[in-house]
Formats: structure tokens, sequence, C-alpha cells
């Protein structure tokens, strides 16, 4: 009885150890076909500890705390864009820089660097000060909060504004575990400039199991997109999807994403 017991446990623990992915290395590799131009784009993030997934290989916790470096480039027939930066965590503290240039006929150079508090580990205030070249230097604070409603689901909410207030955004996402090795999903973000008004965008995703989903957006310009997303393994996972508009049917475009994550 007593050896018994001791297997049921080793499986329960082997079960258990294994519930919960972790990743160090993200990646992406992306292909954009539209109309008339064509994208390429890779990104990478490492972390210096690992990241637990929430379940879904791709969902993780709403707000980061994990030191971390990252890179980004896209390139399509008008020009590319190039980003690096980085986030360092202290207690209760975190620091970031990053760099970007714009290159479309003209370089453009953006510098940023960053400072955020966690009031508590569900709450944070971060501001960022970009100095953009030949051009006017603002100020972004960003407040992000994580409403744990159980041990998997939350409610997350970022609300970010400009340091006049000319620029304001809210956005919200919705994570819940459905049981069954099904999860779902749901992220909105409403945003108002005064110079250009207001827009919001609303998606989805709908998990049949940890490694495969399916995906819907769309927004206030009538822009829409579909696709799914399917991981062979831990490791490898691709997307592939579909853009369009409803009042401007000649736009079309076709997209794939290969996701590397260890």
């Amino acid at each position: 009885m007593k050896k018994l017991a001791v297997i049921i446990s080793s499986i329960l623990l082997s079960t258990a150890a294994t519930a919960a992915d972790s990743y160090q290395s993200i990646s992406h590799l992306g292909y954009m076909d539209t109309d008339g131009n064509d994208t390429v784009s890779v990104d990478s993030t490492y972390y210096f500890a690992p990241k637990k997934t929430m379940g879904p290989y791709d969902q993780f916790e709403y707000i980061n705390r994990t030191t971390n470096v990252f890179g980004s480039y896209a390139d399509d027939d008008f020009g590319d864009v190039t980003n690096i930066g980085g986030e360092y965590f202290v207690q209760d503290f975190v620091f970031g820089a990053g760099y970007s240039n714009y290159d479309y006929g003209s370089d453009t150079d953006l510098f940023n660097v960053s400072a955020g508090y966690f009031f508590n580990p569900n709450l944070l205030l971060k501001a960022t000060f970009i100095d953009v070249e030949d051009g006017d230097n603002t100020v972004m604070f960003d407040l992000k909060y994580n409403h744990q409603l159980n041990s998997t689901d939350y409610l997350g909410f970022t609300f970010t504004a400009d340091d006049e207030f000319d620029y304001r955004a809210v956005n919200a996402k919705y994570f819940m575990d459905l049981q069954q090795g099904n999860y779902l999903t749901i992220e909105g973000t409403i945003s108002d400039t005064d110079d250009s008004g207001s827009s919001w965008e609303l998606g989805s995703n709908y998990y049949f199991s940890k490694a495969t989903s399916a995906f819907v957006t769309f927004n206030k310009e009538d822009d829409y997109s579909f696709g799914a997303q399917h991981f062979f393994n831990k490791n490898i996972g691709l997307k592939a999807g579909y853009a369009n508009n409803w009042d401007d049917s000649d736009y079309d475009a076709y997209f794939a994403n290969v996701s590397l994550q260890f």
C-alpha cells in the first residue's frame, strides 16, 4: 500500500511539473503580403529568468516582472524599422531603455528611457521619456493593473497618456481558463487623440488546446483579420491569417508568423 502511494505521488508530481511550460527566449519570423507591399519582420526577446505560461504556449502574465533584452527589424517596399532595448527589474522598481530607427527616405532616430514602480505585485506606474530626432520630445505614462479573478483567470487594464494629456488610451484584457484544456482571451483598446479623434480595436483568441487556437480582430475603421495558430511542439509554432476591410475589399493581406520559443 505504501509503495502504491509513492507511485501515485510520483505520477502526480510529474504531471504538475509538466503542466506549466516556461521559456527564456521568444522569437518570431513574420511575412505579410498586401496589395502593392510585402513586409518581412523578425523580433526576439531574451528573459534572464524563465517565464511560465498561463496554459497556452503564447500566453503569459499580464504585467511582466522579468528582466529582458529585445530587438526587432521590419522591412517593406518603402523602408525599414529597427528597435532594440531592455528592461531591468530590481525589487519594486523597473528601469528601461530603447532605441528605434525609421528609414523611410530619411533616417529618424528615437531614444527612450523609462522608470517604473510597483505599488504592489499587480499595480505598476511607469514613465517613459522619448527623444525624437528633429522632433518634439514627450513623456508617456502607463498605469497597469492586474485583477486576479482566481488562480488562472485575470482582468488586465492599462491606462496610457502623454504629459499634456493630448493622447489617452485604455487597454483591457480578459484571460479565462475554460477547463478541459480550452482557453479564451478577449482584448480591446480604446484611444483618443485631440488632433485625430478616437479609435477602438477588439480581438479574441479561442484555444482548442494550449497548442492550437483561432483568432479574430476588428476595429473602428472596419479593418478585420482572422486566422489560426498551431504549435507543432512546445518550441515551434505557426500562425497564419487573412486581413481586409469591409468597405474597401480591394485591400487584401495574407500573413504568416513562425514562433520559436526556448
